[in-house]
């Protein structure tokens, strides 16, 4: 199973960004035009601990989602991306798998127990199987807080908006084509730094890490220890592509010049997009690391 099958086809027809600073909707609008529209979203609104989204405080979000849904007229249906820090993503690998699912799942609570400091049982989790290699299987895990997405899946629909997916940037942003075999996605928000390797629309590899300030210093120790890795234990040397989504501009420029360094690697060229604004100045009002995961997900470009 790839990350395709994280989304759901055909692709949404609206979809929904926030975080603790602004939520934005965007809607289809014809063939190829998106509506949209944006709020700063108040104080307080989300609480945040040691494993992502702790409690929400529905009664200053309803508001908010409210006015605009009716803004641009949303759908019902929509695709909800939300910070990547919100969530906790593993890569988990084992000898075997046991056939029955209930099986498999006590053996990911078990080793979620050591890497997580609360009780499994108070999260909501998502299995995705990985094909099967050499040394065993491995299970690409998604993990939040329970009362928290059902909180969020609440609000949501008490404004009439169902999410059909709810998923982290990072697997938002990993978008390309057949002819970019390999991506290396790095991505950036306020306090989050993630890279994942695609190779053929498979992650191979996520690496996950809280960053406080925008330190290069701890960014570049990342990308270093992520390409040794590969080199070493994939041994892949060559032919990587690298998508990038920062908020961070000053990170942004580091990673660029990392990239034109190397002889190994070179930036993912995007093609023009096939839906765009209707002539507003959200994107850059909202930023890019906000909108384009979600537009790359309603635009069916999702890796």
């Amino acid at each position: 199973m790839n990350l395709k099958e994280l989304y759901t086809s055909p692709p949404p027809a609206t979809g929904w960004t926030l975080d603790a600073a602004v939520v934005a909707v965007v809607r289809r609008h014809g063939k190829a035009e998106l509506r949209s529209a944006a709020m700063e979203m108040p104080d307080g609104a989300f609480e945040v601990g040691p494993v992502g989204l702790q409690a929400i405080d529905e009664e200053k979000i309803r508001p908010v989602l409210a006015r605009l849904q009716e803004e641009v007229e949303g759908s019902k249906r929509a695709a909800v991306v939300v910070p990547t820090g919100w969530l906790r993503t593993h890569m988990l690998e084992f000898d075997k798998l046991p056939r029955r699912k209930a099986d498999i799942r006590d053996m990911v609570m078990w080793r979620l127990k050591k890497l997580l400091p609360v009780a499994p049982s108070s999260l909501r989790l998502a299995m995705i199987p990985q094909p099967p290699t050499e040394s065993g299987r491995r299970l690409l895990i998604l993990v939040g807080v329970e009362r928290a997405i059902a909180s969020l899946e609440s609000v949501f629909e008490s404004v009439g908006v169902s999410p059909g997916i709810i998923t982290p940037r990072v697997f938002a942003v990993a978008d390309g084509s057949e002819m970019v075999p390999r991506i290396l996605a790095i991505q950036q928000e306020n306090g989050f730094l993630s890279i994942m390797l695609l190779i053929g629309d498979v992650p191979y590899l996520v690496r996950t890490k809280p960053l406080p300030v925008d330190d290069w210093v701890v960014v570049e120790r990342e990308l270093s220890l992520t390409m040794g890795f590969v080199e070493t234990s994939l041994e892949i040397d060559e032919g990587l592509n690298v998508g990038i989504s920062m908020e961070s501009d000053f990170l942004t420029d580091r990673v660029k010049d990392w990239v034109a360094s190397s002889e190994k690697l070179s930036p993912v060229v995007k093609p023009p997009p096939s839906l765009a604004f209707d002539g507003t100045a959200i994107r850059d009002r909202v930023g890019a690391f906000r909108l384009d995961p979600v537009v790359n997900v309603m635009s069916g470009g999702v890796r």
